[in-house]
């Protein structure tokens, strides 16, 4: 599904982070650790985009949700949860419009179809993003912290739609806490400002320190 040989993480004017060589067969379900600033968002948009050589990703289908919802302000929360089949010039049919309806109502927001998304909270925003994401049925789905600006009963309501919804896929998900991926992701890796490790098993961060440790790069 995906092959990344020697790909080197860096920002503009900044020096060469950690060189990633990493694959991922299809339906491989994996959780990105990581501090802040280690390049794991950027690492996510060089699949996304699969525009280096470095990077081989064998699918045409890819969902991405990104830190930031990014939706159309003047659009309704269903434009924008169907937003890449609109984008794509696809013409909704019955079913697809009573599959977005039917994600709404499991991300929370059934009541709220119509409503422009300027009008909503920070959190109802990211389900919005989230459901979209969904809403694709790509083979390969990357999310970034998708999580991040929802409460904890919210975190693991939405955890468990993307166990179930995505059961079948392939899926990277970043994330700065291992609760938002151990009950539904196979395992995780670790990135760090010098190296891409592991595999490794979520029960293994169940101790604050041990994830501490493989961050700063001592696991």
């Amino acid at each position: 599904m995906l092959k990344i040989n020697q790909f080197e993480l860096t920002y503009p004017g900044q020096a060469v982070l950690a060189t990633v060589t990493w694959s991922i067969i299809a339906g491989t379900q994996i959780a990105l650790l990581g501090r802040s600033g280690v390049g794991k968002s950027t690492l996510l948009r060089a699949i996304l985009t699969n525009q280096d050589p470095c990077i081989q990703v064998l699918t045409e289908r890819i969902a991405y949700m990104s830190q930031q919802p990014a939706l159309i302000p003047w659009r309704t929360v269903v434009d924008n949860l169907m937003l890449g089949a609109i984008l794509r010039g696809e013409r909704p049919n019955p079913s697809d419009t009573d599959r977005a309806q039917q994600l709404l109502q499991r991300v929370g927001l059934s009541g709220l179809a119509n409503r422009r998304t300027n009008t909503l909270s920070g959190g109802q925003k990211a389900r919005v993003a989230l459901g979209r994401a969904l809403f694709e049925n790509a083979e390969l789905v990357l999310l970034d912290e998708p999580f991040a600006s929802l409460d904890r009963s919210t975190r693991i309501q939405m955890a468990d739609l993307c166990g179930d919804l995505l059961a079948n896929k392939t899926v990277l998900l970043v994330t700065h806490d291992p609760r938002d991926a151990s009950d539904w992701l196979h395992h995780t890796m670790v990135l760090t400002e010098r190296e891409l490790k592991g595999p490794y098993h979520l029960d293994d961060f169940s101790n604050d320190r041990a994830l501490i440790e493989a961050l700063e790069g001592d696991l």
